[in-house]
């Protein structure tokens, strides 16, 4: 079932949607040379991670939009890492989500990911971002994992787009 059936074409806010009490952010940018449309089309659908991101081998969706959409992702040591959907626009070609439980050490976690078309034509911009608290290790250490994390996204999205 593709993922914008599920929620429709409306933002989703489902209540406790606020924002994190994070006192840390990273923030991740690359530009692809590919049309915004296509990678939306890629990465867009909300429970599609497993088909970009080599950290997720499997991908479960649960909840309905007026409850809340979760994702639980197997890891390839097999930790479930398990996100709740708070906003998803077609239009923007955006989404937020939070962390609702998982083996990452952070608390708190709450991030968005955009797609916007770049400054030269056919290429498109992705923005990663996210607030957090750091979880039994040290403030550095918490934004370097959540770093990885992205930019290892953004090399799948480059190898799913060649």
């Amino acid at each position: 079932m593709r993922f914008t059936r599920f929620v429709s074409h409306a933002a989703l806010t489902p209540s406790g949607a606020g924002g994190a009490s994070g006192a840390l952010d990273v923030m991740k940018t690359t530009t692809i040379d590919h049309p915004a449309e296509e990678v939306w089309a890629l990465i867009g659908e909300y429970g599609h991670l497993d088909k970009w991101h080599p950290a997720v081998v499997k991908l479960e969706l649960s909840g309905d939009g007026g409850n809340g959409v979760y994702r639980s992702l197997t890891l390839p040591d097999g930790a479930i890492l398990k996100e709740k959907l708070h906003s998803y626009s077609l239009d923007d070609m955006t989404y937020s989500y939070s962390i609702v439980e998982g083996p990452l050490p952070v608390k708190n976690y709450v991030s968005k990911i955009t797609v916007r078309p770049g400054d030269n034509a056919g290429q498109s911009v992705i923005e990663w971002s996210s607030t957090f608290d750091p979880a039994g290790v040290e403030e550095a250490e918490a934004k370097k994992i959540v770093g990885g994390i992205y930019t290892a996204g953004f090399d799948g999205i480059n190898d799913k787009l060649k």
